[in-house]
């Protein structure tokens, strides 16, 4: 009875099971005896979910109207759509940009974001190029969209961006698409915490430059992770500048970890270029894509996140509230950095965020059965596992790398 196009689609979601057997450890063995790595929110040295006080206080002061009526924009209010730009571009962005043209679509998280320009930039059949090391989500939502995806090593034997592979992926896909769709997931890469640095950027801008004379390149930039990076925004800001034509950057904004706002599922779309017609179709095609989708999203979410962005004070004490929690997140991954070079246990190159990766080259299932006889849960990957540094606290990340190295 399903459309040809739904037949055989399932969903084998590992995350949720083996977050549930977490949860299950947890109710049997109680809070301090179990290590739930698979939690990919922040959570304090209680192990309670973080709600940043500004933004809670904030939404509680909301009017009924803003939280329950429709939203006045399909696309996204005014003042929403100039919060994002801010967040993403900086407070000055008219001024760094000013011959540039930017528009903003609201969606319903990250997700939405990813969905809409896939849906839109990736025509039926061809292929988005990802790292081999991802947030497996974004295969799923290609083939939902009609397309399918190709994949290139992240990490060089120097354990750094691997730019000859990526060029030679982007080159092939270039021989049989008119489209060439790309998404990189940074700063606070997940599921490795990787983040680019500034050369790295240039290195790959430059190829894309290159790549723009011959072919449409569309670069979407993951920065769901983006407010927990430590990297210097104003010179990654710089880089997106005076880009040619044919390389439009359109940023996935998501406001579930920057804001505590995982439930209120609001984010965005913000493409930049140097082409006012290309703005324009960007903005009347992911319309169109949200009134077929979603209609719009939260109003309570987009004033909620327009109130406090928009206020200076509101934004400063919001920056302060989360300035603390980077370096509790930070202190946690210098312990399990320090102690992983101690014992010599291997891991993916990590800079910033959530997530530290771990290779696994013998038997996963194996070795995930060890770490769970132990109480020790994590998010299994194809041959690695994930551990979220955002919701373990100080005193159990102390030894947890010795656990890990004695069941691979």
């Amino acid at each position: 009875m399903l459309g040809r196009g739904s037949v055989g689609k399932e969903l084998d979601d590992k995350v949720f099971i083996i977050a549930d057997r977490a949860k299950n450890a947890v109710h049997k063995y109680g809070r301090d005896n179990v290590i739930n790595g698979t939690i990919g929110a922040l959570y304090d040295e209680e192990e309670k979910l973080v709600n940043f006080q500004t933004v809670v206080e904030t939404y509680k002061n909301l009017s009924s109207e803003d939280i329950f009526a429709y939203a006045s924009g399909i696309e996204g209010t005014f003042e929403y759509k100039e919060a994002v730009k801010r967040i993403i571009l900086g407070e000055t962005y008219k001024k760094t940009y000013k011959n540039h043209f930017i528009d903003v679509v609201a969606t319903p998280g990250g997700t939405g974001a990813i969905r809409n320009s896939l849906k839109n930039y990736l025509n039926p059949g061809e292929k988005i190029l990802l790292p081999n090391l991802m947030w497996s989500p974004y295969k799923l939502m290609a083939e939902e969209v009609g397309g399918s995806y190709e994949t290139y090593e992240i990490f060089d034997k120097n354990n750094e961006f691997n730019l000859a592979a990526f060029k030679i992926k982007v080159l092939e896909l270039m021989e049989i698409q008119e489209n060439v769709v790309i998404m990189i997931n940074d700063p606070c890469h997940n599921p490795t915490g990787y983040s680019l640095t500034i050369k790295e950027w240039k290195d790959i801008l430059n190829f894309l430059e290159e790549c723009s004379k011959l072919k449409n390149i569309i670069l979407l930039n993951d920065i769901a992770y983006m407010d927990f990076s430590q990297r210097n925004l104003k010179d990654y800001r710089e880089l997106f500048k005076n880009l040619s034509e044919n390389l439009l950057v359109i940023f996935l904004f998501s406001m579930s970890k920057s804001f505590t706002g995982y439930g209120l599922r609001a984010g965005a779309q913000l493409a930049i270029s140097t082409n006012e017609n290309i703005i324009e179709e960007f903005r009347k095609a992911n319309k169109f894509s949200c009134r077929a989708t979603w209609s719009n999203i939260s109003r309570g979410a987009m004033t909620l996140l327009s109130r406090i962005v928009l206020e200076e004070k509101k934004y400063e004490e919001l920056l302060r509230e989360r300035e603390g929690y980077k370096k509790l997140l930070r202190e946690r991954a210098d312990i399990f950095l320090k102690e992983a070079k101690e014992i010599d246990l291997e891991i993916y190159p990590y800079r910033d965020g959530f997530f530290v990766t771990i290779p696994v080259k013998n038997n996963i299932e194996k070795t995930v059965k060890k770490l769970e006889e132990k109480k020790i849960y994590t998010v299994v990957l194809a041959k690695e596992i994930r551990i979220g540094l955002c919701s373990i606290p100080k005193k159990k990340i102390y030894g947890l790398c010795k656990k890990i190295k004695e069941c691979l």
